[in-house]
C-alpha cells in the first residue's frame, strides 16, 4: 500500500514539474516591449554559397574562409552547413565536389 501511494505522489508532483517546465511560470506579458522590437529589428537571411572544394579543404576552412556580416557563433554555422549539406554528415569532402556554404546578410524590419 506504501508503495502505491508513493507511486502515485511521484506521478502527480512528475506531472506538475512537467508542466511547469513545459509551459513556463512567466507569463509572456512580463516581457519587455523594447526587447521584441529589438529582435524584431535584427533579422538574419541565410543565403548560399556554391564551392567547387580542393584538396584540404575542411569545413572549418570552408566557413572561414567565407565569413558573413553576422557574428553568429561556430555550432550555429556548423548546424547550417550540415543541414545544407547532409551527406557530409557520415563521409568526409571529396575533390572537387560541390558544396553549399551559408552567408549571413542582416536584414532591418522595423515592425513597430
Amino acid at each position: 500500500m506504501r508503495f502505491l501511494i508513493f507511486t502515485v505522489v511521484f506521478f502527480i508532483i512528475a506531472a506538475v514539474i512537467k508542466i511547469d517546465l513545459t509551459e513556463g511560470t512567466v507569463p509572456l506579458a512580463a516581457f519587455d516591449k523594447e526587447q521584441v522590437n529589438q529582435a524584431c529589428e535584427q533579422q538574419i537571411a541565410i543565403k548560399t554559397l556554391s564551392v567547387v572544394t580542393t584538396a584540404g579543404d575542411t569545413v572549418q576552412s570552408l566557413l572561414a574562409a567565407y565569413p558573413s556580416e553576422v557574428e553568429i557563433s561556430f555550432p550555429e554555422k556548423m548546424a547550417q552547413f550540415y543541414k545544407l549539406n547532409p551527406h557530409l554528415q557520415k563521409q568526409s569532402m571529396v575533390t572537387g565536389e560541390l558544396i553549399k556554404i551559408p552567408i549571413y546578410d542582416k536584414i532591418e524590419n522595423n515592425c513597430r
